[in-house]
């Protein structure tokens, strides 16, 4: 195994469990990917992933190896999900609570879209239950898979290709409300405008499933499941670089050369394809489009925000502007919208007696922009001025900080273009069109991780171990 991401420790448990000698390589010092913790003086982050939605792939897992999820990673329910703030000084308190979805709308908006809120929820339900097990939980060899009447009628039935900007758009008048149901995709590091209907399930795990709190925070999930897999006899080499990828074999950068029965890479697919592989990939990681990265800050502040809750959103004057400017002119966005969290809001163990973990990500250009210190500086001015004004941020309270440009995502975690959510979700990289799980190749080489099939986020990537699992058994290799 290469890498030891989220994806890669979901599939090593699984193997393991099922009595295969699995041994994972990472090239760094902590188990992960993404998904693992930071220091700040004495706060500690999640360094990626903070919200955990989707359950169900959460507790199959750890039911699939005989454990139950809420007995190693007890969950709290975050109620409401988030605050959003909203440019001209309205907030709403995101929640499932369906009741007061509907009277906050009703405020801001007035009864007409107040009544379309319950109509969109049964919607999405809809469409969720529908294009799980269709289109997600499975595996394809080749778009035909999907070329059948029942697939086409699915599709045609909730409009799964049509734009979701413009499916909101359908719902509710006020601008506001469309983008509030629409910025999930920027979980994916996606463009609501650029992103098919099917991904407008995101809403619906939030409003209908909720927003939950792993005690210890998201990257204990990874700990927690490394430790599970070695327990199982899965072998974790730490601060080890592979150099090369081949059939059934791996090349450390020490030189040492190891061999297996099959080889999975958990390292993200475009870098592999570019960087790792020994045979050249019908589809090079060049040609591929990419994600958004983020420039992230982790934060030691020493004080209250009392306008702030665990999770919260702050949105621009002009959402539609600030996302052009990220993903089509690959430019400093003038007005950000941000992501602000503080999970000792509901962890008093990570930060110290009056002290906030502050975390700020910025969603901004990938490496195709040409990111430099002056960006970053741009960025913080803007976004400080923006908490100044919201929750009474003052500056001069911070006691420490790291930055995460899209310069550290590449050199850190080897993401191509420092693309924060891996490759792009659009249409012709969604579902069967998006890489495969088994190289086309290279023998015996097969990949799991948030840039293969189905996608992107920590429910997408247990799936992807799942489907990675499912491949290696019709392939005869368990």
């Amino acid at each position: 195994m290469v890498g030891a991401g989220f994806g890669g420790l979901a599939i090593a448990l699984r193997l393991s469990h099922l009595g295969h000698q699995v041994t994972i390589l990472e090239k760094t010092d902590q188990v992960g990917g993404r998904n693992r913790s930071l220091k700040v003086n004495e706060c500690t982050f999640d360094v990626g992933p903070t919200l955990l939605m989707m359950l169900d792939p959460f507790q199959k897992l750890f039911s699939d190896v005989g454990e139950k999820f809420e007995e190693h990673l007890p969950i709290t329910l975050c109620d409401p999900n988030y605050r959003t703030f909203l440019s001209d000084g309205n907030r709403i308190n995101c929640t499932t609570n369906v009741a007061q979805m509907i009277r906050q709308i009703e405020k801001l908006s007035g009864p007409e879209d107040a009544a379309a809120y319950p109509k969109m929820l049964g919607k999405l339900a809809e469409l969720y239950h529908a294009s799980m097990p269709a289109f997600v939980r499975r595996n394809y060899n080749s778009p035909l898979d999907l070329a059948t009447p029942a697939a086409a009628s699915l599709a045609l039935k909730h409009g799964m290709l049509g734009n979701l900007a413009k499916g909101m758009e359908g719902f509710f008048k006020d601008p506001r409300l469309q983008m509030l149901f629409c910025i999930q995709t920027m979980y994916l590091g996606l463009s609501p405008y650029d992103a098919p209907w099917v991904y407008a399930v995101l809403v619906y795990m939030e409003y209908g499933e909720g927003i939950w709190y792993p005690k210890g925070g998201l990257s204990e999930i990874s700990r927690v499941v490394a430790k599970l897999a070695e327990a199982r006899g899965t072998e974790i080499r730490l601060n080890t670089s592979v150099s090369k990828v081949g059939s059934k074999h791996v090349i450390l950068e020490s030189g040492e050369r190891l061999e297996a029965d099959a080889v999975i890479c958990n390292a993200d697919l475009p870098y592999a394809e570019d960087a790792l592989i020994e045979a050249i990939s019908k589809h090079p990681a060049s040609s591929k489009r990419h994600s958004c990265s983020s420039y992230t800050l982790y934060i030691d502040y020493e004080g209250e925000l009392p306008g702030m809750l665990h999770h919260n959103i702050v949105m621009g004057a002009n959402f539609q502007e600030n996302l052009d400017q990220i993903f089509h002119k690959a430019q400093i966005p003038d007005d950000p919208a941000f992501y602000l969290a503080a999970s000792c809001l509901t962890d008093s163990t990570k930060a110290p007696a009056g002290h906030l973990n502050l975390q700020i990500l910025i969603p901004c250009p990938n490496l195709d922009h040409p990111w430099t210190d002056q960006d970053s500086e741009v960025l913080k001015h803007r976004v400080f001025a923006r908490l100044e004004k919201e929750v009474g941020f003052d500056k001069s309270k911070i006691r420490g900080m790291a930055e995460w440009t899209p310069h550290e995502w590449q050199s850190e975690l080897n993401l191509s273009r420092g693309a924060t959510f891996g490759l792009s979700h659009d249409f012709m990289q969604s579902a069967c069109f998006r890489p495969s799980n088994k190289s086309a190749t290279v023998p015996g080489l097969y990949f799991v991780g948030a840039s293969t099939v189905p996608g992107n986020g920590l429910p997408m990537v247990l799936i992807s171990a799942e489907l990675a699992e499912e491949r290696l058994r019709r392939d005869g290799c368990l």
